[in-house]
């Protein structure tokens, strides 16, 4: 379900990784480059771990893979695939998945999100680190569902970075990594001048770090966004 390489353009440096909690897992995610215009990035988060996710993700993956044959806007993506997924999937199996269309030729990105965690948008002109915070329901949860659009300007050196629930939910003992740390830890990263790749693999060495010897209980994804 997920790519062997990320895209090369002139306009973005991209990462993304994927380490399930066992042998399958339910989180995954794409790259659709549909021409030198536009790139669109889909992370998923399918409820449970295991081979319990797995095959809804194997489904969602195909019906995802199909949407894509066509450029729409990223609210339509996601009331499309809401609607198909609600009549496909089981009562309580559902999907969480956030899609960014990036407009290449103007530097702009759509975000959308249904029941992901708010992505990260560090902007290099000023060294600060917010949340994307358009969101609704997780994909197949209710028949009629509605999404927002959130449009940011990408700027040289801006980063994106999308994180599965397994990332800000790694617990030690009792006590969960938490959005405080990711927030801070990605804001970290983002600041080091350090390439999409490096960003990646620094989140998921200070999660690592946190958790210690406890056993990986959720699937963790991590894709990173970086402006050139």
């Amino acid at each position: 379900l997920m790519p062997v390489e990320s895209p090369k353009t002139a306009v973005l440096d991209l990462y993304g990784f994927c380490r399930p909690a066992s042998h399958v897992g339910g989180d995954f995610f794409q790259y659709f480059h549909h021409d030198q215009d536009s790139l669109v990035i889909a992370i998923a988060d399918v409820t449970g771990h295991g081979m319990q996710a797995a095959i809804p993700a194997v489904l969602f993956g195909g019906i995802l893979q199909n949407e894509m044959e066509e450029l729409r806007a990223s609210e339509e993506h996601m009331d499309r695939l809401n609607r198909s997924l609600h009549r496909t999937l089981g009562r309580h199996t559902f999907v969480c998945c956030c899609i960014v269309i990036v407009d290449l030729n103007r530097r702009r990105a759509s975000v959308v999100n249904g029941g992901c965690p708010y992505p990260y948008f560090y902007s290099a002109q000023t060294g600060e680190i917010g949340e994307v915070s358009t969101g609704g329901l997780p994909l197949g949860a209710m028949p009629h569902s509605e999404y927002a659009t959130t449009e940011l300007e990408l700027k040289k050196g801006d980063v994106m970075v999308f994180c599965s629930d397994g990332i800000v939910e790694a617990n030690k003992g009792d006590e969960i990594y938490g959005f405080d740390r990711t927030t801070d830890c990605v804001q970290s990263a983002s600041s080091a001048n350090d390439n999409a790749e490096q960003i990646a693999k620094q989140i998921f060495a200070e999660v690592d770090s946190f958790v210690q010897n406890e056993d990986q209980n959720d699937d963790q994804t991590v894709v990173v966004l970086k402006v050139k």
